[in-house]
């Protein structure tokens, strides 16, 4: 019930709008009341008092900015109320509007009137639930109509094959994708990111979905950050389990030690050490994990600029020259790639709408990373595949970013990191 209270203060700004025609007066008999079933629509076309439905459709992507449900009246009079109810795929209650008060003047009466209702997918929570959704409208507490659609989740990167990969219920993972921000700049398609990034853990990594824990935006904490690192993901992995953690957002260092921090979505540049997160800190819960293997791959950069941006996070202040490399893992059993080396900026590669680092990870991972086309991408290969790529198109955009690898690769030969299906 908590997590439904949330959704619905945060979609409480979504706008019930009902339009009514010009009123007709009416001496005699009164027609019969009828209604037009619901439809539809990507978006809608106002005309006087009528709204009209535009790209009708029954299947949305959660890049779409909103599904709009449209109902026809015929011959309303009297006193009514109207409702709004969208049901996710979990059949869960959603959103509703509440009973919307319809006052027709006695002796009067609609001959025809449109209702609609926005329910807005970006931006907004119902991103996070692809599948088949309903919505239903309820006069004077009634249901009068129902209708289903299907919310799509992205695939715009190749297209994923359904159980690609067998699914592995000791394995785990983590993703925290953080694009608006509480005090810093946007970070241009994470949000976008991170939802694709979770369908490739449980299509092509095999992390059944339910062991999947996602942070996204607001949600995405320091609090609740280090919650998940220290008291839930301890609690549920063992020796033979392989944890994947994926970050998009925004790195800095600290200035007086230079000491590096990632950024959760509460953290504020004049208070570095109290609101950010300590790479350090954040290595060193990964290393504590009694674990198989641990694979991070951080699409973030840590010299003070924007993460795919060109703004400083803190004004005032220049590009520092950070070591990346010299971070130092008590572990051989955690591996991380981070997007940017050394005084560099992590981009983002509007061509495809995604994280440059990102992009190329997915593609790599897809299958293009297997030189030797055994049917298993080692970490040699991935990183690899993704350094040449990420160099390549980097410096045709006139940017420079090169992905960098911990521990050294050479020490990674024979690990791998998924298998290609045939």
């Amino acid at each position: 019930m908590n997590h439904l209270k949330v959704i619905i203060i945060l979609l409480i700004s979504s706008i019930f709008i009902f339009a009514c025609s010009s009123t007709k007066h009416i001496s005699s008999r009164k027609p019969p009341f009828k209604f037009e079933g619901i439809t539809l629509s990507k978006k809608i076309d106002i005309k006087d008092t009528v709204a009209v439905p535009q790209e009708l459709t029954t299947t949305f992507s959660i890049e779409d900015r909103e599904v709009i449900a449209h109902l026809k009246l015929q011959n309303l009079s009297g006193k009514h109320t109207l409702r709004w109810n969208w049901y996710d795929p979990a059949g869960y209650l959603y959103y509703t509007t509440g009973d919307f008060p319809i006052i027709i003047s006695p002796g009067k009466y609609l001959r025809e009137t449109t209702a609609w209702h926005r329910l807005s997918i970006q931006d907004n929570k119902a991103s996070d639930y692809p599948g088949h959704w309903q919505v239903r409208v309820f006069l004077d507490g009634e249901l009068m109509e129902y209708t289903s659609f299907i919310l799509k989740p992205l695939t715009d990167i190749s297209q994923l094959p359904e159980n690609s990969q067998k699914r592995n219920h000791k394995n785990w993972g983590l993703i925290i994708g953080i694009e608006n921000y509480a005090h810093l700049p946007s970070v241009d398609y994470a949000r976008k990111d991170a939802m694709i990034v979770k369908e490739y853990f449980t299509k092509i990594l095999g992390v059944p979905e339910e062991n999947i824990l996602s942070l996204i935006d607001d949600e995405a904490t320091k609090a609740r950050i280090e919650e998940y690192f220290k008291d839930y993901i301890p609690y549920y992995v063992d020796e033979d389990t392989i944890l994947y953690v994926y970050y998009v957002g925004h790195g800095a260092p600290e200035k007086e030690k230079g000491e590096l921090y990632l950024f959760p979505y509460d953290s504020d540049t004049r208070f570095i050490t109290k609101t950010a997160y300590r790479l350090k800190n954040f290595y060193q819960n990964l290393d504590n994990l009694k674990v198989n293997k641990v694979f991070v791959y951080l699409d973030s950069c840590f010299n003070g600029v924007a993460a795919r941006g060109s703004e400083m996070l803190a004004k005032g202040t220049r590009p520092a020259l950070v070591y990346i490399d010299d971070i130092t893992l008590h572990s051989d059993d955690v591996v991380s790639m981070i997007a940017s080396s050394s005084g560099q900026t992590s981009h983002s590669y509007p061509e495809t709408n995604h994280g440059l680092f990102t992009y190329f990870l997915l593609k790599g991972l897809m299958g293009e990373a297997d030189s030797d086309y055994d049917h298993w991408i080692s970490v040699p290969e991935i990183f690899n595949y993704v350094k040449t790529h990420v160099t390549r198109v980097s410096r045709k955009m006139g940017i420079e970013q090169t992905p960098v690898i911990i521990p050294s690769v050479d020490m990674l030969k024979d690990i791998a990191v998924s298998r290609v299906s045939n």
